[in-house]
């Protein structure tokens, strides 16, 4: 079931199930993570016969045609998540057409293409090495936790980050079972940048620090980013706080000053001048806008 928000008057669609049983999956509206930590399981998945030994990962979506067969020893957890929870551009109508114009809203999308692409070298399943295993054991444990306990008004801020530390580390994974014979990829400068940027922008981050992730000059680095963005570095992490904005002041009852904080401005007075250069009015205003 969506969660009801206990320190805001909202449904947030996300579901978190520590004992997994594929009774009701997939769910719809959702895509699902399902972590497969002990034993063996067979299913029918898209009908054809598959069985997954743990450690292993199922990225799946409403497309998908899941029927459990059988498991021995089994146990899994699984975090189900609308895409807009993660962007709000992101709805399946909006998924299916591929529409999108926004770099930002792109690269998330390309995040989703998990849960949604198959194909002869992928069918939304994973083996897991063991220390990924380890670490996506530990940030859905964390999620699922927040889901819970709702320990304070930025309980969904912490999950989204958790959540997009887990895709971009399964989206390595992805990117080699869709190209087997390719070389080991590695990511671009900018792709680098972006996977910091969308999960550090609630801390100080400056120029110097995202020189220090890439190992770049100040120069080289924004002539680069803006090559691919059309933003420097600076002007897209202000641009994505102000997205992250936007949705807080559409959501949620919080205050200027607490999302202020949120998204890692350390005067609202700043946030609010930079919203207005961005968005044409005050946070204010925008928030009755969309409020009716």
């Amino acid at each position: 079931m969506p969660q009801n928000d206990r320190h805001r008057r909202r449904v947030v669609d996300i579901e978190f199930e520590a004992n997994e049983d594929f009774i009701a999956l997939p769910l719809k509206e959702r895509v699902s993570i399902v972590l497969i930590t002990n034993g063996k399981a067979s299913f029918l998945l898209n009908e054809k016969a598959v069985t997954l030994t743990a450690p292993c990962i199922m990225l799946i979506s409403q497309y998908d045609n899941l029927k459990f067969i059988e498991g021995t020893r089994l146990a899994a957890k699984s975090f189900s998540f609308n895409p807009i929870f993660m962007n709000s551009s992101l709805t399946f109508v909006r998924l299916l057409s591929d529409c999108f114009i926004e770099i930002e809203d792109k690269h998330d999308r390309n995040l989703i293409n998990m849960f949604l692409i198959r194909d002869q070298y992928y069918n939304g399943t994973m083996d897991l090495p063991a220390k990924t295993y380890l670490r996506l054991s530990e940030w859905l444990a964390i999620m699922g936790t927040e889901v819970f306990a709702q320990s304070d008004g930025y309980w969904t801020c912490r999950i989204r980050r958790y959540l997009l530390q887990t895709l971009y580390l399964l989206e390595d994974i992805f990117i080699e079972r869709k190209n087997p014979q390719a070389i080991k990829r590695t990511k671009s400068i900018v792709d680098i940048l972006f996977e910091y940027i969308h999960t550090n922008y609630s801390n100080d981050i400056t120029l110097e620090d995202l020189c220090r992730v890439v190992h770049m000059n100040r120069t080289s680095l924004n002539r680069k980013f803006k090559a691919q963005s059309g933003f420097t570095a600076m002007e897209y992490l202000i641009h994505h706080r102000i997205k992250i904005a936007c949705d807080a002041l559409s959501h949620t009852n919080l205050s200027l000053a607490e999302i202020a904080e949120a998204i890692g401005f350390k005067y609202d007075t700043y946030f609010i001048k930079q919203f207005i250069k961005r968005m044409g009015m005050t946070p204010t205003e925008y928030r009755k806008k969309m409020w009716g």
